[in-house]
């Protein structure tokens, strides 16, 4: 600084000082200058870009390899590619009578993909290319959710562990690689998340979180449940100079897209049911009537009957997947209590809560349920165990007065010991768990996700059909087969619960008579529920008829029987 002055006190050209002292900062000893800082940040930012590509990578791998071949393709599989397809090939909502059970934009989403991947047949069978489609939503859902955790907690440790959580699920890559619109709406739920978490949230962030909400809700209707518990995050992260108009405007965009599906059926005269005042005489389907029926579902006593659905679904999935779901559910539970002092990270807590609430209610709770549910409880866990190791670790340090670099160490080696402590008992194999579980696994064989065979023998079923079976053959099938025998050129085939309930089917084309199909190819699924739900045109097309193939690769036979007229 005496430097300094003495220059600046004397009225020197600029010539005669010394080139060294005009060109070289005076810079303290041991400080960094910005380019390495900049070059520091570069370092850190390329290593964690490494570190996300790797668990991405791991996420792929995970739900990608032998996804063609394991699960078995479920009904919903094909009735959302089925869907798609008409939308695709005829501008309709469905292939048979749409009746509003779910809003139309989930199976929007697969047309679109159908639409630029080249058609439903790129990857070979319609199944595979749903399948494709699952499997880059889950490596965007686990990117998204590494993102939050990483916002929220400002830790790349506790986002790898966040996401590799999610990403190795046994219960999640059992039911991800499945097309379903659970999975569909969880990718666009975390992206309304993540939009919202930002520290400095602007009001096209808002905007655009309330436009992917409302696709989440409109393509399964299960999201609208955490709607408060984001009204909150609105609320809590945008500045006070506008945060009633984020809130406000969030809350008014969400609504009025929202609102295009009841307003769809205004247009179309089916928001009421048929033989009201509003509703008319003539038969349609209605929105009402639909919301109505999907409400009166399976109605039970929730929580207080130990036989609900609940309580059968709960064992289920802490069967399938103890670790998030009885411990996510108890670090949900710890950060709605801790959400005075850890708003964002309470927030979260509150949505998972929000979806348990959902299934408290006494109605049908169906397994798949879970899975926008999977996500927000590995997202609790590991910002809970996080808050834990952060609390313990400061006390330790201040106990053996450690230095803050051996403290952020410590740290996070009680964050591993605690998540060690957790994970490795439920896993092994003493337990019927995890990988283990009868439900998504094999007690015997871990790894079956990754070796099982179990659907090769519904395409096996297919291949058999369109090789031996005329075209102008009518056939009662699994929906799952519907995609390829359609486009395969076997017209009359049809879907075994439209067969016996839609009238449009059982009168109009079968006249309710099982002597007028030629045959029927039976899934266990389908003959659980011809005898449970009390399908008498379904059962008595099975009584009256004999197998002449079945195939069976992995617990999940296809009979193709014969009808004998």
């Amino acid at each position: 600084m005496t430097l300094n002055r003495s220059l600046a006190s004397v009225n020197t050209p600029e010539a005669v000082i010394p080139p060294a002292i005009v060109q070289t900062p005076i810079t303290p000893v041991g400080a960094v200058t910005d380019s390495k800082l900049k070059r520091l940040l570069h370092f850190l930012l390329r290593w964690e870009t490494l570190l996300v590509i790797a668990i991405l990578a791991i996420a792929g791998a995970a739900h990608g390899i032998n996804m063609f071949h394991f699960p078995y393709f479920e009904d919903d599989e094909g009735t959302y590619l089925s869907q798609a397809w008409a939308v695709v090939n005829q501008g309709r909502l469905a292939y048979y009578t749409y009746w509003y059970d779910h809003a139309p934009v989930g199976w929007f989403q697969i047309a679109l993909w159908t639409l630029l991947t080249g058609g439903s047949h790129t990857f070979g069978s319609p199944l595979y290319s749903g399948r494709v489609l699952m499997l880059i939503m889950q490596i965007g859902a686990t990117w998204m959710l590494y993102a939050i955790a990483r916002k929220i907690s400002g830790n790349v440790l506790i986002a790898l562990v966040v996401a590799l959580l999610f990403a190795l699920s046994p219960y999640g890559i059992y039911y991800h690689r499945r097309v379903l619109l659970d999975n569909i709406t969880t990718f666009t739920m975390l992206l309304s998340i993540l939009l919202l978490v930002s520290k400095r949230l602007s009001l096209k962030r808002v905007w655009l979180s309330a436009l992917a909400f409302s696709i989440a809700v409109l393509s399964k209707e299960i999201t609208v449940f955490i709607t408060p518990a984001l009204l909150y995050l609105v609320f809590s992260q945008t500045d006070k100079s506008h945060r009633w108009l984020a809130t406000l405007g969030w809350a008014v965009l969400f609504a009025s897209l929202v609102s295009l599906y009841p307003l769809m059926a205004i247009i179309n005269n089916e928001l009421f049911p048929s033989g009201t005042w509003l509703g008319g005489n003539a038969p349609h389907v209605s929105l009402l009537q639909g919301v109505l029926y999907q409400a009166s579902r399976g109605h039970d006593g929730g929580i207080l009957n130990p036989n609900s659905e609940f309580w059968i679904m709960t064992r289920y999935w802490l069967q399938d997947d103890p670790v998030l779901v009885f411990f996510g559910t108890c670090a949900a539970i710890l950060s709605v209590l801790l959400i005075k002092k850890y708003r964002v990270v309470g927030i979260m807590g509150l949505c998972s809560l929000c979806f348990w609430l959902y299934f408290l209610h006494g109605g049908e709770v169906i397994v798949f349920y879970l899975v926008p549910l999977l996500p927000l409880l590995a997202l609790n866990l590991g910002l809970v165990l996080g808050i834990l190791a952060e609390n313990m670790g400061n006390f330790l340090q201040r106990v053996f007065s450690l230095q803050a670099k051996f403290a952020r160490v410590l740290q996070s080696a009680i964050f591993l010991l605690c998540l060690m402590a957790i994970v490795i008992p439920l896993y092994s194999p003493a337990f019927n768990l995890g990988y283990r579980s009868s439900d998504v696994g094999d007690r015997n064989n871990p790894f079956i996700d990754w070796n099982g065979t179990q659907a090769d023998a519904q395409m096996m079923a297919i291949q058999w059909v369109e090789e031996h079976i005329p075209a102008n053959s009518r056939i009662v099938i699994d929906q799952s087969m519907w995609p390829d025998l359609h486009d395969s050129g076997h017209k009359y085939v049809h879907y075994y619960w439209k067969v016996e309930t839609d009238p449009a089917i059982r009168n109009a084309i079968f006249h309710n008579n099982w002597r007028n199909i030629d045959y029927v190819v039976t899934s266990p699924q389908m003959t659980i529920d011809a005898k449970e739900s009390d399908m008498r045109l379904v059962q008595s097309i099975i009584d009256h008829s004999t197998i002449i193939v079945s195939f069976d690769t992995g617990g999940w036979p296809m009979r193709v029987r014969k009808v004998n007229k």
